[in-house]
């Protein structure tokens, strides 16, 4: 019966450690988040009025056509981007990211995968995966994100595939993110409420769209990142607090079955000194 009491004694101690660790983790995790969600925010708004302004402008710069929103008919290979994290412990964050892409890509097409996660998980994928981007962590390194949005808009610009996708995580809020394919390229034509007098276009609408419009792009491609980093942090925050919550369950029931076996532990050693008095 003391064996049991011990055992039980060390399985207590074991799961303190761990509970210890999340309840570290989770705090961690959820002050990322506010600071990765706060960024977000920000950068929403920006992101939003620089579309409104683009889609205006392509829908009154008629005489001035950008490649980026005409498809590539000749070629019927396409380049994904595949967003996942560097680090583990985030749930099903990757495996949802994992779904998708799965039944996204075909052998023929290209990948561009960011995050560790995805390079263990893709590393005898079918399809081709394009290097380059592999010092990837997160939405701060900004001289990978440059680098992968020269890559796009070059290697669209030659004609090489038909359409660009991005399969990252959509933010919902905090308990609530799923996979997304959005096409970057090409643009999408989006039918706007043009007034019946078209603005003053300078220098002049070629100029202004040849400018505009890889501001554009980059512009999304580093907010759906931005984005993926808020849904990694908040998968994260939230499989740490299951786990807290789990360890705490777990250290809860040890301790019942603790009381109990050191109660029986106690009653077997009153019944052998009850007996062995008897005896004499």
């Amino acid at each position: 019966m003391s064996q049991e009491v011990t055992k039980i004694k060390k399985r207590i101690s074991s799961v303190s450690g761990a509970l210890k660790v999340t309840s570290a983790m989770k705090l961690v995790s959820t002050v990322k988040l506010k600071k990765w969600k706060n960024k977000m925010i920000a950068h929403r708004e920006y992101s939003e009025n620089l579309k409104e302004v683009t889609d205006l402008v392509l829908s009154f710069a008629k005489r001035a056509k950008t490649p980026f929103n005409v498809a590539n008919t000749d070629t019927d290979k396409n380049l994904y981007i595949i967003v996942s994290s560097t680090l583990g412990l985030c749930g099903s964050y990757n495996n949802n990211i994992f779904k998708l892409a799965d039944v996204s890509l075909k052998e023929k097409d290209d990948a561009v995968i960011l995050g560790n996660k995805g390079l263990m998980h893709y590393e005898n994928g079918a399809f081709t995966k394009i290097e380059g981007f592999e010092g990837y962590n997160s939405v701060q390194n900004e001289s990978v994100i440059k680098s992968l949005t020269s890559f796009i808009t070059s290697e669209y610009l030659k004609g090489k595939y038909h359409e660009i996708h991005l399969i990252y995580s959509e933010y919902k809020n905090s308990l609530v993110f799923l996979p997304k394919d959005y096409v970057i390229l090409p643009l999408k034509e989006v039918e706007t409420d043009v007034l019946s007098f078209g603005p003053i276009l300078e220098p002049n609408e070629k100029a202004l769209v040849d400018e505009l419009v890889p501001i554009y792009i980059k512009t999304s491609i580093y907010s759906k990142l931005l984005e993926s980093e808020v849904c990694e942090q908040a998968a994260r925050s939230n499989a740490m607090e299951n786990a807290t919550k789990n360890a705490q369950e777990l250290i809860d029931q040890l301790r019942i079955e603790f009381n109990k076996a050191r109660q029986g532990a106690i009653t077997q050693e009153i019944t052998e000194i009850v007996s062995a008095a008897n005896a004499l």
